[in-house]
């Protein structure tokens, strides 16, 4: 009986998992359609700031670099929101890897072996979710 509601447990916790994840993911492609429009509008404002001429009103210089202040921020928050959502992603396998953690934990009838054969398919998505962060960033190599 003990087993099965664990199986259950397990079940409901891969289908929540999954269901998340798409979520998460429909998020984040909206949010990188964002930060491509930020960066089209970045690339407008720099190209109107390149138009200035000696002959451009000091007005029209201020009204162009506050266009590209304005577009940089918008193009930053963007980006800080597409991080925050990958970094989400991440900690709820952390989250869940530590409940199926204590689960275990607290079997004591269980050997090491049993232990680790149960964690180590539970492990998969937490490891997946590290991948995938640190391949969307470059990390210099640890210095030994």
């Amino acid at each position: 009986m003990r087993r099965t509601m664990l199986a259950l447990g397990a079940v409901l916790s891969l289908a929540l998992a999954a269901c998340q994840k798409q979520d998460t993911a429909k998020m984040e492609q909206k949010t990188e359609g964002e930060i491509c429009t930020q960066l089209a509008a970045v690339g407008a404002a720099l190209e109107k700031t390149a138009a200035l001429t000696p002959q451009s009103t000091v007005g029209e210089a201020e009204a162009a670099n506050k266009e590209l202040g304005g577009s940089l921020k918008a193009l930053a928050d963007e980006e800080k929101k597409i991080q925050e959502l990958r970094l989400q992603d991440f900690r709820k396998q952390v989250k869940t890897f530590k409940k199926d953690v204590a689960t275990v934990a607290n079997s004591k009838k269980l050997t090491l072996e049993e232990a680790a054969g149960q964690l180590k398919g539970k492990a998969q998505p937490l490891l997946a979710a590290h991948k995938q962060l640190t391949a969307e960033v470059y990390c210099s190599p640890a210095k030994p």
